[in-house]
């Protein structure tokens, strides 16, 4: 079993590096291979490469600003950053620790309270999800230090694109231009081409290099130091408790909850504007989030059968065909598997964290023997990683363009993070907004009548005044 964790977990992380297949994709593809297990030696193997993907999308992220998936973007602010100023390893040390222990918490939460939060997950419904999400626009774009005004465009134009394609409800296809459209934009292929070749593109312009010489390679320049984990502790505990109520909500899940660790880190931070350019506390926040949205997100899987995420969606599906049944008594009727499953992602989150921590010297040296040739390599998985999706060259184009727009859009300063989450929830949005209209039969006082979405609605409110009153009682400083 220890055998089927370790490899399950390795499988997971070398999933999550590369560009484009993510947890969901992982599971899908290696599902075959447990086909004649047991129940509980398949799901422990798959839940383990949930799991190392959730580790392994830091990589790229970190080392060439390529997200592994959509919960990887928010590594790269300050990660990429910190690995162009020779401090790679540092950034991939703090992120493994962080990593570990949001899971190690997040897993605890699960084996304990895992009934009474599954509870708690019930009252959202569709008005408190599009509360949720407008508050999670709202909190990101109102902490950007790139410019109230382009972050609120940014955010605008993020919507405006997941409106391509099929129309949830009705069935109506909007802006298809090309068949390829029918399901909208491919958002990784958005992301490749925004963070990967757009990065490329304006580092060729100004001729950078990575801040890499002979001395960065010693351990002690590696490896982070018991003051960076103990500087970053607090936010790794505010970046678990976010990841793991957010993964109990179905659907919010590991993308949600890293931009929102994010936007508190830098709301809370005496540096904000130090938030973007290699700060600890904005990588290792978000990491545990990350990774604590594992452990939350298994909650409603068992205890209600309601996945948590896409990935555990597959999870649901795999317990199924072995003719277990989730629920609030799969802990009465299969305590065997499940605590089998919870038992093994604590061995697996051990196992991740000793083989995360030997490799990145492994990592850094592989990046200061091929910095020379890092653009070559960047474009080339780029563009494999883009073709992978659907297997069309039309997710290459896609790629491409996007990297073009995100060479303009770091030139003229304009912020891609409340871009990338429009666009990611958007849809979840339109869908949540529609379906509450439904339940209201067309009466928007809905999202006000009821209390948590009415708090949630609020707080969103606050967000968005709160660069406007700051910007005035500054002016009133001065």
């Amino acid at each position: 079993m220890i055998l089927i964790i370790l490899l399950g977990a390795i499988a997971g992380t070398l999933v999550g590096i590369l560009p484009g297949l993510g947890s969901s994709a992982g599971l899908a593809l290696l599902f075959p291979v447990t086909l004649g297990m047991e129940a509980s030696m398949a799901l422990v193997f798959l839940a383990s490469i949930y799991l190392g993907s959730m580790y392994g999308g830091r990589v790229t992220s970190i080392l060439i600003n390529i997200p592994g998936d959509a919960a990887a973007i928010v590594s790269t602010f300050d990660g990429y950053p910190m690995m162009t100023q020779g401090r790679g390893g540092i950034a991939l040390g703090i992120s493994a620790v962080s990593s570990f222990i949001a899971g190690v918490i997040s897993l605890l939460i699960l084996a304990i309270f895992a009934p009474l939060l599954a509870d708690l997950a019930l009252y959202f419904a569709a008005p408190e999800y599009f509360a949720l999400i407008l508050f999670g626009i709202a909190a990101i774009a109102s902490l950007t230090d790139r410019g109230y005004l382009k972050s609120i465009i940014m955010a605008v134009l993020g919507f405006l694109l997941s409106t391509i394609g099929l129309d949830f409800i009705s069935g109506t296809g909007r802006y298809e231009y090309s068949p390829h459209l029918i399901e909208g934009l491919d958002f990784v292929a958005v992301i490749i081409g925004l963070y990967a070749i757009g990065e490329i593109l304006f580092n060729i312009e100004r001729s950078f290099k990575l801040n890499m010489k002979k001395g960065n390679m010693k351990l002690g320049n590696i490896f982070p130091s018991w003051r960076d984990i103990k500087g970053t502790f607090a936010s790794t505990i505010r970046g678990t408790g976010i990841g793991t109520f957010f993964g109990v909500l179905p659907g919010a899940g590991a993308s949600l909850s890293t931009f929102l660790s994010y936007s508190v880190e830098k709301g809370q931070s005496k540096e904000p504007d130090k938030f973007g350019k290699g700060k600890m506390e904005g990588l290792a926040g978000p990491e545990a989030a990350n990774n604590a949205s594992v452990g939350g997100s298994l909650i409603p899987t068992f205890a209600l059968g309601i996945p948590g995420s896409a990935t555990t969606a597959i999870l649901l599906g795999v317990l199924i065909i072995y003719g277990l049944q989730p629920g609030p008594r799969i802990f009465d009727t299969s305590p065997d598997v499940v605590w089998t499953i919870i038992v093994g992602l604590f061995i697996a989150n051990i196992l991740l964290l000793f083989a995360n921590i030997f490799l990145v010297p492994s990592f850094i040296k592989m990046m200061y023997y091929g910095q020379w040739y890092l653009n070559g390599i960047v474009v080339f998985i780029c563009v494999i990683g883009a073709f992978s999706l659907a297997y069309t060259v039309f997710n290459v184009w896609v790629a491409i363009a996007f990297g073009i727009l995100g060479f303009f859009f770091k030139k003229l300063d304009y912020p891609t993070a409340p871009f990338i989450l429009a666009l990611i929830l958007g849809p979840l949005a339109e869908d949540s907004f529609r379906q509450a209209l439904i339940m209201s039969h067309g009466d928007f006082s809905i999202f006000i009548a009821r209390p948590t979405s009415l708090i949630i609605m609020i707080a969103a409110v606050l967000f968005l005044l709160y660069p406007i009153v700051k910007q005035l009682i500054s002016k009133k400083k001065s």
